[in-house]
């Protein structure tokens, strides 16, 4: 550390001591220690604050998961624009725009978990794996579907967007990215009906803390 304070001790002959003489030097010493000694604390502080330990619970990390897919598919629920499109009708950017805005939602609150929370469960490892992945590949394809509907004026017909999708497999959902656990929590939540209730993520009989199980604490 380079030095604050460079002393040069003159000692008068003209009355008075040394020892008085040394008591300025040492003041101003002690409070350049102070100084130092009060940056390096701030310095402690802003470190530990920056560094603070994460969330070691499998329970609240199984819940926090389940949160997130949660929250995504009440979005999906209650989106007017998603309640009202016909899948008579090609896909619009307002239809793209909300699945970017409700995938959104989906990567944040993933990234979020992960910089709170300590992964040490593989199975739930494995699970914010494929979602995340699964939600980065959704967003990669509805990118590429905005930018080809801004450049044709969103204007185009059910057959115009088969064949944009033929053009452009790479973007198809049967090649987004999963993983087993992911797959699992998408059938843990799903009716597996042939008559679906429409309200069924707001209703009793939709399944809570169906993560916690994966937890060697239980």
């Amino acid at each position: 550390m380079k030095k604050l304070v460079t002393l040069l001790l003159l000692i008068s002959f003209c009355g008075g001591t040394a020892e008085t003489d040394l008591d300025p030097i040492a003041e101003k010493m002690h409070v350049a220690k102070d100084a130092m000694s009060e940056a390096q604390q701030k310095t402690q502080k802003e470190y530990k604050e920056s560094s603070s330990e994460k969330i070691d619970n499998c329970i609240e990390l199984a819940d926090a998961i389940e949160e997130v897919f949660d929250t995504i598919q009440i979005e999906a629920y209650e989106s007017e624009i998603y309640r009202t499109y016909s899948g008579l009708d090609a896909t619009k950017l307002d239809y793209v725009y909300e699945a970017l805005r409700i995938n959104k939602i989906g990567i944040e609150g993933l990234k979020k978990i992960i910089s709170e929370y300590e992964i040490n469960n593989e199975y739930l490892a494995g699970l914010i794996e494929g979602f995340y992945n699964n939600f980065e590949d959704s967003k990669e394809a509805n990118q590429a579907l905005e930018k080809h509907l801004i450049s044709i004026d969103n204007k185009w017909t059910i057959q115009d967007e088969v064949d944009w999708w033929e053009e452009n497999q790479q973007y198809s959902i049967k090649n987004w990215r999963d993983s087993e656990e992911y797959l699992q929590l998408m059938s843990d939540k799903s009716q597996n009906t042939l008559n679906p209730d429409p309200d069924f993520v707001i209703s009793d009989s939709y399944p809570k803390n169906v993560l916690r199980k994966h937890c060697d604490s239980l």
